[in-house]
């Protein structure tokens, strides 16, 4: 467990013409005079990147790379990537970095290299905050795919999920950082490669070939870059089946095929924010993507509020959840300042936590004397004592952003469209066209290799998935039209302090600034309660919310000036969402029933293939956090492509998860 998620930032000396070098490691980011030459020698020439490239036929090609420093090899393999592959093909980079260079350092060392300025105005203008984990960036309108790991190289290839085609062994010296190379950052290595991965590396060091030796790999010496005598290359002979390099003894949270699957097409199952961000990131990779929507309009569900929060939770202390969250909401964040560039949906205004109570107090004083966070992502708040303030948040006007998600060349959007029926197609169809799945509704039937459920709390009326446990609580949020004596009120607070409403305020509910004339407040939170019309004691309520996030007296508004919507969120009883395929627990019980004996026992043996049907739902409040990762995240099962979340993350998503725990509880 982590005591923070803030990272030491790298201590630099610089050289007269502005080339970084590590004062710790005492070493050269890069050859100043020859920095690109080498790059390409080494890591690009040796690999074989561009004759594999040139004639590349999968989807999509991946490079892992140990130590990002300035992004030079990153932005090097894009560069040659965009001009040597077929224009349908991705590139997904992965790369590790324990002490990750600042916005404004970085932009400082890649001035060297005018002729990558185009590349490089991109990444930086999208680098991610200083805070360990996963960082998944999406660069060239999709076609580059960026994974950044800021933390030990150990820890990030020990949690990634992906299958590597080539490897940039690079970072400093061994002789200047040996405890890089360890004995389980090679496991990793081989872990995540298969069949033929390549590698390069400046380096012709014992330490480093040995390690690759003693893990499988071929290694060779050849002549080095410039005045370097030698350097090792090399590839892997053989390798294990994917699905188990991946499950590392918990074979029962598989998500991978055991052979990447025929991609036809793709049916998306609803069009709230879980199904048009999973529509989107498959359309930006390339996949043709239908998505049924049941209702005359998009995203008219829970999805549907005219303006909502973006507001992660975070807690004191690092678990599973609190990386899914944490992660989850700096990509959020990364991904609606990409998406809007006009600022139609997304308000990029920060947001003000408000404690409900002393106990609340003390708990924000714990997470801000913990500093958990970097300052950027979490600080006190100026504005209210006791509160904490999240600068990198704001609103978003979640049906104008389904309607941004949907409207791609690649999507199809059928409206008034309802599943009534999901059959698996016969083994011979599936052997023959890649299609697992006809999808019945009440006009027409169609096929396709994949579906994606995201459908919240109609799920479980779905007969070919099994039940869930997630559960509907009924919200009703208010916006009214202020009259100009009562604008005055979100100007001022009874202390001599003005106080604009230029940020989210939470705290029982919330309250967003102004959008289109009208103020935005609630929510109610009504369990067992599927009344779906808006009433006035809803009104009462978000009132008195809207009252106290002012610090107002009671009956400053009227609830009859209130204008409002009643939706339902879709709830799991352990606070995170059911995200990944769907396997039989009949198979689960019977292959893995020794887990009722033996809680810790380990198993790499997969019990079944991947079913190729999928569950995005269970999002409840926080869906604008959670839902751009979670279509990230499926996009990765379904293309074969590196995950963007971490392995253990992805378990507690996991649909089975809720079987796997009754099987350890029972006995």
């Amino acid at each position: 467990m982590l005591n923070s998620y803030r990272l030491d930032s790298p201590k630099l000396d610089w050289s007269a013409e502005g080339a970084p070098i590590s004062s710790e490691f005492d070493d050269v980011y890069f050859d100043q005079e020859s920095g690109l030459e080498e790059t390409r020698y080494v890591f690009l020439k040796h690999n074989r990147l561009l004759e594999r490239w040139s004639t590349m036929e999968q989807r999509h090609f991946v490079i892992a790379e140990t130590g990002f420093g300035t992004g030079l090899n990153f932005l090097c393999a894009w560069q040659s990537f965009i001009e040597h592959a077929p224009d349908d093909r991705q590139l997904h980079f992965i790369s590790v970095e324990k002490f990750p260079m600042s916005k404004d350092a970085l932009r400082s060392a890649l001035k060297m290299w005018p002729s990558l300025q185009t590349y490089s105005d991109e990444l930086i203008a999208v680098y991610p905050e200083l805070c360990q984990g996963l960082h998944r960036i999406q660069l060239a309108q999709g076609r580059i795919q960026l994974t950044l790991w800021f933390g030990e190289a150990e820890d990030g290839f020990a949690t990634l999920d992906a299958d590597v085609d080539a490897w940039f062994l690079d970072g400093f010296a061994p002789s200047k950082n040996p405890e890089m190379w360890s004995d389980k950052l090679f496991h990793h290595i081989h872990r995540l490669s298969h069949q033929d991965t390549t590698f390069a590396t400046f380096t012709a060091a014992g330490i480093v070939r040995r390690g690759l030796q003693k893990v499988g790999f071929e290694v060779n010496k050849v002549k080095g870059f410039g005045q370097k005598r030698e350097m090792a290359i090399g590839q892997l002979p053989h390798s294990i089946p994917l699905p188990e390099r991946m499950s590392q003894g918990q074979a029962w949270f598989n998500v991978r095929p055991t052979m990447p699957s025929n991609i036809t097409k793709v049916l998306v199952v609803g069009s709230g924010l879980a199904g048009a961000n999973t529509a989107y990131a498959l359309a930006e990779q390339g996949v043709k993507v239908i998505v049924w929507e049941q209702d005359s309009q998009v995203a008219n569900g829970a999805s549907g509020n005219p303006q909502g929060m973006l507001y992660p939770k975070l807690a004191s202390q690092d678990t599973p959840v609190n990386r899914f969250y944490l992660s989850a909401f700096l990509h959020a964040t990364r991904h609606y300042q990409q998406l809007d560039q006009k600022k139609a949906f997304w308000g990029d205004c920060g947001l003000t936590q408000i404690p409900k109570n002393d106990q609340e107090k003390q708990r924000f004083k714990k997470l801000l004397d913990g500093k958990l966070y970097p300052e950027s992502v979490l600080q006190a708040s100026k504005d209210r004592n006791d509160s904490l303030y999240l600068p990198l948040s704001g609103w978003v006007a979640p049906n104008p952003l389904c309607q941004t998600l949907l409207d791609h060349p690649n999507i199809t959007v059928q409206l008034n469209t309802h599943l009534e029926e999901l059959v698996a197609v016969s083994e011979k169809t599936k052997r023959d066209r890649g299609e697992r799945w006809i999808a019945k509704n009440r006009q027409d039937h169609e096929t396709f290799s994949h579906v994606v459920v995201c459908t919240a709390n109609d799920t479980n009326k779905i007969a070919a998935i099994p039940p869930t446990p997630a559960y509907s609580i009924r919200g009703q949020v208010a916006n009214m039209t202020l009259p100009k004596a009562q604008q005055s009120c979100l100007q001022t607070t009874q202390s001599d302090d003005a106080l604009k409403l230029d940020k989210v305020l939470c705290e029982f509910g919330y309250v967003s600034p102004p959008l289109n004339n009208k103020v935005h407040f609630g929510s109610t939170y009504d369990l067992n309660d599927q009344d779906q019309t808006v009433r006035l004691e809803g009104h009462e309520r978000n009132i008195k919310i809207l009252e106290s996030l002012l610090n107002l007296p009671s009956h400053t508004f009227n609830p009859e000036d209130c204008e409002g919507r009643v939706s339902f969120r879709c709830a799991v009883p352990d606070y995170t969402p059911i995200i990944g395929p769907i396997q039989s627990p009949q198979v689960h019980r019977e292959r893995y029933g020794q887990l009722s004996r033996n809680a810790k026992w380990q198993c790499n043996e997969i019990a079944e293939e991947a079913s190729q049907l999928y569950l995005n739902i269970g999002h409840g409040s926080r869906g604008l956090v959670s839902t751009p990762i979670s279509g990230q995240y499926l996009a990765s099962l379904i293309l074969g492509t590196p995950s963007p979340l971490e392995q253990k993350v992805s378990h507690i998503l996991h649909p089975s998860r809720f079987l796997i725990r009754e099987l350890k509880r029972s006995k």
